[in-house]
């Protein structure tokens, strides 16, 4: 019966009326929406309509992404762990056929969405998805909001950072320093999960260039002096689009802090920090403005120099 709702908005001759309906929906309605879809198997919803439905549960629950995050790493579910349970069996299954849904919460989705789906997915099948030669991971890292991403990071592991590439035969972790917004909260999650000699042992699949701890006392010496730089223009469009605007504006406008950022700068780990080689901030510099292209130029540079 569900179902036939849903799929009966679509007939409506009003614009965004779909919209409209979800938008009266109740926490458990939008639940409903997921239970039956998982159930029967059905492919009828389209899955932007099932993206806007989650959106839409977790930004009633929540007022920002960050809230979303703190309450779910400290052990409360404000909508039932069967709930949970169940919404990650309905990724799974979505993945098991593509990532349909994964995706266009990924791309169009809000940050709470996104935050959402950091939490609750099995971030290890969402690796193994690829889109345009990147796997979902990198892809659910450089569209996040920088507050939560820590979290993905923390989550995603030390096997899933640096076991996983890209078609560049990058780890995902060197995607993480290629972000134009990098910060040092990113660099205290990666602090959390490697050691000194566990990041000097990542490197690129075929080995060459620079391994994982030479690229983060770069990062690092370049965020004491210079703060993060701004947010890719493709994400920025994406990063106010929610079903709670206002949460999300206003979680973006407390995380985009350069003073708090050069606080945090003296709380990482020392023992990840050694003495940089001259020009190692100058070199980190032109990894910054286009992260996906300049990575791999700066890593055969490196090595070449050897």
């Amino acid at each position: 019966m569900m179902i036939a709702i849903v799929i009966m908005m679509f007939k409506s001759p009003l614009p965004n009326a779909e919209e409209l309906m979800l938008e009266n929906y109740s926490p458990e309605q939008l639940l409903k929406i997921f239970e039956t879809c998982l159930k029967t198997k059905t492919t009828k919803v389209p899955h932007n309509l099932l993206s806007k439905c989650w959106g839409l549960l977790f930004s009633d629950k929540f007022l920002s992404a960050e809230e979303l995050v703190d309450d779910m790493q400290s052990g409360k579910h404000r909508i039932g762990e069967d709930k949970e349970r169940m919404l990650r069996e309905f990724i799974k299954a979505d993945c098991a056929t593509g990532g349909a849904f994964v995706k266009e919460v990924i791309k169009n989705g809000g940050q709470i969405a996104r935050a959402a789906l950091i939490m609750i997915a099995d971030l290890d099948i969402l690796s193994r998805i690829e889109s345009d030669g990147r796997n979902l991971i990198q892809i659910l890292i450089e569209a996040c909001d920088k507050g939560v991403r820590p979290a993905l990071i923390e989550r995603a592991g030390k096997r899933l950072l640096t076991n996983v590439y890209d078609s560049r035969a990058l780890p995902v972790l060197f995607s993480v320093f290629g972000l134009t917004d990098l910060c040092m909260h990113d660099l205290d999650a990666i602090a959390k999960v490697f050691s000194k000699d566990d990041l000097r042992r990542v490197m690129s699949r075929n080995r060459t260039g620079k391994n994982g701890l030479e690229i983060f006392n770069a990062a690092s010496a370049r965020l004491k002096t210079h703060p993060p730089g701004e947010r890719n223009k493709f994400f920025v469009s994406h990063a106010i689009k929610s079903t709670n605007t206002e949460g999300d504006l206003r979680s973006q406008v407390n995380t985009h802090n350069p003073h708090a950022d050069a606080h945090v700068a003296t709380q990482i780990k020392p023992e990840l920090e050694e003495e940089s080689t001259t020009g190692a901030s100058e070199r980190y510099e032109s990894l910054m403005p286009h992260p996906p292209d300049n990575i791999d130029k700066m890593l055969k540079k490196t090595h070449s120099r050897r």
